[in-house]
């Protein structure tokens, strides 16, 4: 099969674990097109060094890659095959390359608490913060974090939010933001990479989040609150 065709360097891809049917969150990798020949895929990643390790891929753990191409979603099986550097590793692609209309996501503007940090420079790092913020949400300490959270005007769906910040980001940062979704249940806790950003000022820009850890359970919250707030 013509990979070259679909897949373009530079191109953005998402890279997702299979197999976890019990996993109780969603973990995303986020990834650019280096190089593709027939069906070897290069690609380079830009949450720093040790990528591999940081995400647990062993020789032929299988992922799913999704992406966009001629305004469809795409879908294909590949296998991990070896780290080339500190931010660039090698896939096998299979042969299941498939389009597919993607499904609309609800989404909805809205008013919401908010706490919001820069994150750590590597996803490892991250991925602790993350946790030990979900251990201490879930405590009996808890009722103390819902202190601290600003009414923020957000575009909001499960996978993702938008909204207004300054000073500006840059594509592929990492963030952790919390929300309170006033639903009686401890704030969302997730991991948000910068996908965009459009300046709205010299110091401010509309900023678009993709969430690429958050508990599942989160996710559907997430729904309800856009279900009810549309």
């Amino acid at each position: 099969m013509n990979y070259n065709r679909y897949l373009k360097s530079h191109q953005q891809l998402i890279l997702q674990r299979r197999g976890d049917s019990s996993a109780d969150h969603t973990e995303l990798m986020i990834v650019t097109v280096a190089t593709v020949e027939e069906n070897r895929l290069v690609v380079n990643s830009p949450y720093g060094s040790d990528i591999i390790d940081q995400y647990a891929i062993g020789t032929d753990t299988p992922v799913e890659i999704t992406t966009e191409v001629m305004g469809m979603g795409a879908r294909v099986s590949a296998r991990y095959k070896e780290k080339l550097g500190n931010n660039r590793i090698a896939l096998e692609l299979d042969y299941d390359f498939s389009l597919f209309q993607r499904r609309v996501v609800e989404r909805t503007d809205c008013d919401l608490g908010i706490r919001f940090s820069r994150g750590a420079k590597t996803i490892n790092a991250m991925r602790d913060i993350w946790k030990k913020n979900l251990a201490v949400l879930h405590s009996p300490e808890a009722p103390l974090i819902y202190q601290g959270f600003r009414s923020c005007r957000v575009n909001i769906s499960s996978g993702g939010i938008r909204f207004a910040l300054k000073p500006a980001a840059n594509q592929g940062d990492l963030c952790l933001i919390l929300l309170n979704l006033n639903d009686g249940k401890p704030p969302v806790c997730t991991i948000a990479e910068v996908v965009w950003s459009c300046m709205i000022d010299d110091e401010a820009a509309t900023t678009g989040m993709r969430f690429i850890n958050i508990l599942n359970q989160d996710k559907d919250r997430i729904n309800i609150f856009v279900e009810k707030n549309k």
